[in-house]
């Protein structure tokens, strides 16, 4: 009876041991398995910190400059100022009526060969260059006009459309007016009395009256009164009357 208590006893110390034993090896995997989790949490943690993307925030100071190059052609807006628009459309505007305007200007001007007198005969006659004696100086020279034979106070007419590009009070020739005519040709006329009816500047039309008739020029005193008239053909001397008659 007593070693069967015993007996018993032993198998309640064995049972009690083994239970401590358990719940010993129990607590010590718990425990181990705490600290693995939180190890593997903690690593898993990290890794996820060190796999995220950090944002990067560029100021315009750091972005460099693009340089376009120079042969490609920049892109302009469509849309344009109203007031740039309306400039242009007015400046265009302008443009045609000044153009219009001189076109107009251009087709007024007619080229009409008029005599510049109503009445003549030639008194002395154009020499083209050759040497003539001049009955007033007795010196052989070239006459580079033609001398129309007239009356003091004759109207004096501009053989042609131009511009009075000269008017002189010459000793040898008197008053004399020069009109340049826009096509090469320069008519000048000599011995005119001091009353103008033009001055330098003035547009003359073909047959318009510019004055008339004064005393014989002193270069051609000897002669008789009369009209001396001169042409010139880009620069070279022509004669007037085969001008006239153009």
């Amino acid at each position: 009876m007593k070693n069967q208590e015993n007996q018993k006893s032993r198998f309640r110390s064995f049972y009690m041991a083994l239970a401590i034993s358990l719940v010993m090896i129990f607590a010590a995997c718990f425990f181990a398995y705490r600290q693995t989790s939180q190890t593997l949490e903690n690593n898993l943690d990290s890794l996820t910190e060190q796999m995220e993307i950090p944002s990067t925030t560029f100021s315009t100071e750091e972005v460099p400059a693009v340089e376009i190059p120079s042969d490609v052609p920049k892109e302009t807006s469509s849309t344009v100022p109203a007031t740039q628009t309306e400039t242009k459309a007015q400046t265009s505007a302008e443009t045609s009526s000044t153009q219009l305007t001189e076109t107009n200007n251009s087709e007024e001007i007619v080229h009409q060969n008029v005599p510049p007198l109503a009445e003549f005969s030639v008194l002395t006659p154009f020499s083209n260059g050759e040497l003539v004696r001049s009955e007033t100086t007795g010196t052989w020279q070239t006459h580079n006009g033609v001398d129309l034979s007239c009356q003091e106070g004759c109207d004096v007419f501009a053989i042609d459309t131009g511009i009075i590009s000269e008017v002189a009070n010459d000793a040898l020739w008197g008053y004399t007016v020069t009109i340049d005519h826009n096509n090469g040709i320069v008519s000048r006329y000599c011995g005119l009395d001091g009353a103008l009816e033009v001055q330098e500047g003035d547009t003359v039309q073909s047959g318009q009256k510019i004055g008339v008739v004064g005393k014989t020029p002193d270069i051609e005193s000897a002669l008789e009164p009369h009209l001396h008239v001169e042409v010139q053909k880009n620069g070279v001397y022509i004669d007037p009357i085969t001008h006239f008659g153009e």
